[in-house]
């Protein structure tokens, strides 16, 4: 799961590259007084951490892209198991300064990211202190899959109460938004087929509200599963929210040891083979009076 995690977040910031002056840097398009006022109280995000370093940059960058490139190598370090420990450690400290710490760049992906590095810290730096390895893990993954089940229940929840997503208004007004670059545009036309934003809408609800069912058994699971994973791609492709659909899918390929996790991230070659070996030499018998493996009338 860490190792996706790395992925997601450093070709994330890759896409905000060309960005990150205009966002955090010295092209800011907000002031310095709205920064401070979206700013959690007694904090340190990456704007106070700037302004309180010297002007100049270091080797022909400003400060944000140094702290930018430090999240990349952070991210692929994880994603490549080099420097773990060092690695989760940096990630949630940067990812905090740079999405958390201001209103003004988080929403809920990020604080998804956070609570995911959070338990790749304590259940991958401290493994073993308290437990054996096998229970840790167990107990890490039990808890990680505790924490989306709360998230997707409460989620639905919240949907579930009021007509919108009964109707599919919720839906289309979601898939109409312009949050970021659909790659699958829905035409105005479609609004006229309302009963398939209904169907969408009350699936949602079922999917979310059904999630607490996943620990119940691995076929229900799959279904679930499944369901969840195919609603975020829906996502990704028709609201254009990739890295958000892409985390969460990943999560829960993850959590839940989804069948597709084997095609995507089991190596090739089995580490472990379960068939006897094959033999290339026969090996002599315990009878000495066998024909193979026996005496040899020509040896003396």
């Amino acid at each position: 799961m860490l190792r996706g995690i790395g992925l997601l977040l450093s070709l994330d910031m890759w896409r905000l590259w060309p960005d990150l002056s205009m966002l955090f840097g010295q092209g800011i398009f907000l002031d310095q007084h709205s920064i401070s006022w979206q700013q959690r109280l007694g904090t340190l995000s990456i704007h106070t951490l700037i302004a309180h370093l010297p002007e100049y940059t270091l080797a022909g960058l400003e400060w944000i892209h140094f702290f930018g490139l430090l999240y990349i190598i952070c991210g692929l370090a994880l994603f490549f198991d080099h420097y773990r420990s060092a690695a989760m450690l940096g990630l949630i400290i940067l990812h905090y300064l740079f999405f958390i710490a201001n209103y003004t760049w988080s929403y809920g992906a990020d604080y998804l990211v956070q609570t995911g590095l959070f338990f790749g810290v304590i259940f991958c730096c401290f493994k073993g202190s308290w437990l054996p390895n096998d229970k840790w893990d167990t107990l890490g993954a039990t808890i990680f899959r505790l924490q989306l089940t709360v998230v997707y229940f409460f989620a639905g929840l919240g949907k579930a109460i009021g007509p919108t997503w009964w109707n599919g208004e919720a839906v289309w007004k979601a898939i109409q938004q312009p949050l970021a670059p659909a790659l699958f545009t829905i035409p105005q036309s479609a609004q006229q087929f309302t009963a398939i934003w209904a169907g969408l809408g009350i699936a949602t609800l079922l999917f979310e509200l059904g999630y607490p069912l996943l620990w119940i058994n691995r076929r229900i699971r799959i279904y679930i599963s499944t369901g969840i994973i195919l609603m975020h791609l829906c996502i990704a492709l028709t609201m254009g929210l990739i890295h958000f659909s892409s985390l969460m899918i990943w999560y829960n390929l993850c959590a839940w040891d989804h069948p597709l996790l084997h095609c995507i991230a089991k190596p090739m070659i089995k580490p472990l083979e379960t068939t006897e070996p094959t033999l290339q030499v026969r090996t002599a018998t315990a009878d000495l009076d066998t024909r193979e493996g026996g005496n040899n009338k020509h040896i003396k």
